[in-house]
């Protein structure tokens, strides 16, 4: 009876652990979880929130450098591309560096944001992506600010300070975009 018990508890074990927690190949399925998947910690979190923020940008900007014909929008975009990917690589050398694996696409409602995009065009693509800008660089700056009062990491927090009046800068920007 116990071994049966320690056998069900091996295979527990085997199946709940992500591989990447418990040393097994990288080319396992459970190996693509990012560290903020099985982390409660307030300095992971706040790396994979911007990361995928960060994602949500370059992506929704490279389909706007695709599908809008204003050239305001297309500039914007086009920033938006550049400065992004810029983060995102200081970023991901502050997480390799902690040993933090950080997720490698948007989150599932950001992806949504981006399916809605593709279905759009002219002016409603405009408007749409503005409005994901906006809300998007919104809800950055809010995390930012909130992070900034609970940051123990000190390059979290040096990044987040960097990045800060960027994603205020962009934000405005946004907001002056053509459309509703």
């Amino acid at each position: 009876m116990k071994k049966r018990s320690l056998l069900a508890l091996t295979t527990c074990l085997a199946l709940c652990v992500p591989a990447s927690l418990a040393g097994g190949a990288q080319n396992s399925p459970v190996a693509a979880v990012s560290t903020a998947q099985v982390s409660n910690d307030t300095d992971v979190l706040f790396m994979e929130v911007m990361t995928m923020s960060n994602l949500t940008e370059i992506q929704t900007s490279r389909l706007a450098l695709q599908k809008s014909s204003n050239a305001e929008v297309r500039a914007f975009a086009q920033e938006m591309i550049v400065e992004h990917t810029k983060a995102q690589a200081e970023l991901n050398a502050i997480a390799q560096a902690k040993g933090i694996k950080l997720a490698d696409k948007p989150g599932a409602d950001q992806r949504l944001q981006y399916n809605k995009l593709t279905t759009l065009s002219g002016a409603a693509f405009d408007a749409e992506y503005k409005k994901v800008q906006v809300d998007g660089h919104a809800m950055t700056l809010k995390l930012i600010q909130t992070y900034r009062t609970v940051a123990k990491d000190a390059q979290a927090a040096a990044y987040a300070a960097k990045t800060q009046p960027v994603v205020a800068e962009h934000l405005e920007h946004a907001r002056m975009l053509p459309g509703s």
